[in-house]
């Protein structure tokens, strides 16, 4: 499937020279091997969604897009309709140790490998990653507040209060990190920093599920949507 970059690398040799700065060494040397190779701390989390990419999708590519002031940089998959695009970190943002682990220290730990090299991941049947997108998490700083969710899905500020409320944290602390066409949210907590996850569906705010595997059961999700199946036939 076409890809609206100028530059489509399926080997370190065809990455231009003045992009090699702005780039990790890892993606760089990582280029042309398989997807596995590329992310490994992922794909050993997230076991069956890496299997189901490497088995249902083309070996990846590094795509690049020279912008004002810095490169775009994509780890992208394919199938002939779809593109499942990695949006890279920027070579400067720490990748591991102390700094890392603070900033996402809300999150359950295996979820923080979806924010290590690459911010999140967008599939779409566009030729370009898009800035929002449902099904797969948001990019860190594209999550949603209680607020937002509320607007979106046109909810009472009583509900979202009695929400918080239940879960048991200030409004302001409650994150939406993943949010499906199906209306399945998952939530977290941000103050607590405790691991939890917590689900529930669309206008639904009294019926609060808790997911007692966050690391399986967004593994199943992933492997399931990456398959090709639709979000509304996945059980949470």
């Amino acid at each position: 499937m076409e890809l609206s970059y100028p530059y489509v690398c399926n080997s370190q040799s065809e990455i231009p020279m003045e992009a090699l700065d702005h780039l990790d060494k890892q993606i760089i040397d990582r280029v042309g091997g398989s997807f596995s190779t590329m992310f490994p701390q992922f794909a050993q989390v997230f076991r069956k969604t890496s299997q189901v990419i490497e088995k249902d999708w083309e070996a990846p590519k590094l795509v690049l897009k020279k912008g004002t002031r810095e490169w775009l940089s994509f780890v992208v998959v394919q199938t002939d309709s779809s593109n499942l695009f990695f949006s890279l970190q920027p070579d400067f943002m720490d990748k591991e140790g102390e700094l890392f682990d603070e900033d996402y220290i809300m999150l359950p730990e295996s979820w923080r490998e979806i924010y290590r090299w690459f911010n999140s991941f967008c599939l779409t049947d566009k030729s370009y990653c898009l800035m929002d997108w449902w099904n797969t998490p948001f990019r860190y700083e594209a999550r949603l507040s209680l607020n937002e969710y509320e607007k979106g899905s046109k909810v009472s500020r009583a509900q979202t209060d009695k929400f918080a409320e239940t879960i048991g944290c200030k409004r302001e602390m409650l994150r939406c990190w993943l949010l499906t066409e199906n209306e399945d949210a998952l939530f977290i907590n941000e103050e607590a920093c405790d691991g939890k996850v917590f689900h529930v569906k669309g206008k639904q705010l009294n019926i609060i599920t808790e997911i007692i595997d966050p690391k399986d059961k967004l593994d199943e999700y992933f492997a399931h949507y990456l398959s090709g199946m639709n979000p509304e036939s996945f059980c949470w």
